[in-house]
């Protein structure tokens, strides 16, 4: 302004004419036409997305076969495999619909072929003697019965049969290193509401706290895959849940201290294929918690309780069964106290034969399972899963009977 006149362009560079904004209305005034476009764009977008989604991950028919949990993760996956009980239960076909509950046993731990792990291989022969089923396995390594507990809330009215497996060790409360549930977030996760001294005893949130948000993520999840699978897809392309990731170095006493969390490292050889020190080490660490006297009044005893008073409550037929133990390698060795043994499980049966339901243990009695069906002292090898599960069926075809036959 060295002549007295007023700059070229009035305004200067931070005050544009009002006619420079016209690129930002992205063709013009937006009317309700223009918005209804923009948002039928915007769930075409989001349905692609979830077409893609759809085909990143495992297939809904996946569910259907021999499937179990990812070793990693596992709770990330649960939803949509609940969800395909769900479907199964709706439809009814395919005979009766048994779930398998438990731990590292049961989800075949060193187990190759998910095939030959307990629910699967008593499918098969329940199979072979005219029972057909749709079996599903919903164990996961290092459960809780508190763990057991909430999946059943949530499945027990989709299920015919319910299988629920004991951990023997887990019992202890020294081998939980002090933890009640294994996997806090499967109340929120699968929508199962806990009343206050529940949440207190587990030590989470009472549900009615995030009642409104639970609801809100199973509406948002029913019809958004992509909102649904978040932890699938986490898991798929990070290999879990990038927070997660980082904070490993800060894992829980209860993942650094459980046998069940350890990877198998040997191809799933059997115990007796093991070298001497590898043999020694697995013992060792077995015998550290495997003497003690359950409490009647802990934890695992109370969720047992709870377990087996609502499945009773909804005339839900239920099998009880402790995990097969190495008995050859166990007596040979002298880690468990038959007398003290006897007296634990005489207080489990105690509570599940006061609701009607059998409990079947294989740690005593005729049925002996050779030590080389083991690929250590509680967890069998592929050719061990597939006579346990032969077992199961043999011991409570009669009692199943009452289920029906198609």
């Amino acid at each position: 302004m060295i002549d007295g006149r007023r700059p070229a362009h009035p305004g200067g560079f931070f005050a544009p004419k009002a006619e420079e904004h016209s690129y930002l209305a992205f063709g013009g005034r937006v009317g309700l036409p223009r918005l209804v476009l923009r948002f039928v764009i915007a769930l075409a977008l989001l349905a692609a997305v979830d077409v893609a989604v759809g085909r990143t991950l495992a297939p809904d028919s996946l569910y259907l076969h021999a499937y179990r949990l990812p070793r990693k993760l596992p709770t990330a996956s649960l939803p949509d495999y609940v969800a395909s009980i769900d479907a199964s239960a709706r439809t009814r076909r395919g005979g009766p619909i048994v779930v398998f509950l438990g731990a590292s046993p049961t989800y075949g731990h060193r187990t190759k072929d998910a095939a030959n792990t307990y629910p699967y291989a008593f499918q098969a022969s329940a199979e072979a003697s005219g029972w057909p089923s749709r079996t599903f396995n919903l164990a996961s390594n290092g459960q809780f019965l508190a763990d057991e507990y909430v999946i059943a809330r949530r499945l027990a009215g989709d299920s015919d049969v319910v299988f629920v497996q004991l951990t023997y060790h887990t019992l202890n409360p020294k081998a939980r290193a002090g933890a009640t549930i294994r996997y806090p977030e499967l109340p929120k996760l699968l929508g199962v509401r806990l009343d206050a001294p529940e949440a207190k005893l587990l030590g989470v949130k009472p549900s009615a706290a995030d009642a409104a948000v639970s609801r809100a993520d199973a509406v948002v999840g029913r019809y958004w895959l992509l909102w649904r699978e978040r932890d699938a897809l986490d898991r798929r392309l990070f290999g879990g849940k990038p927070q997660s990731l980082l904070a490993r170095t800060a894992a829980s006493p209860a993942t650094r201290l459980s046998p069940e969390a350890a990877p198998a490292d040997d191809g799933f050889a059997s115990f007796e294929s093991l070298d001497p020190g590898r043999q020694m080490i697995v013992i060792s660490r077995y015998a550290e918690n495997a003497s003690f006297e359950i409490d009647r009044e802990g934890s695992e005893v109370r969720f047992l309780r709870a377990l087996a008073n609502e499945l009773a409550a909804k005339h839900k037929k239920a099998v009880f069964f402790v995990a097969p133990l190495n008995r050859e390698l166990i007596e040979e060795y002298e880690l468990i106290d038959p007398r003290q043994y006897a007296s634990n499980i005489a207080v489990l049966r105690g509570v599940v034969e006061r609701n009607g339901f059998p409990l079947l243990d294989y740690n005593a009695g005729p049925d002996v399972l050779r030590s080389e069906l083991f690929a250590d002292i509680s967890h069998t090898t592929d050719e061990g899963g597939l006579r346990v599960g032969a077992l199961l069926w043999r011991d409570s075809a009669t009692y199943l009977e009452a289920v029906g036959r198609p």
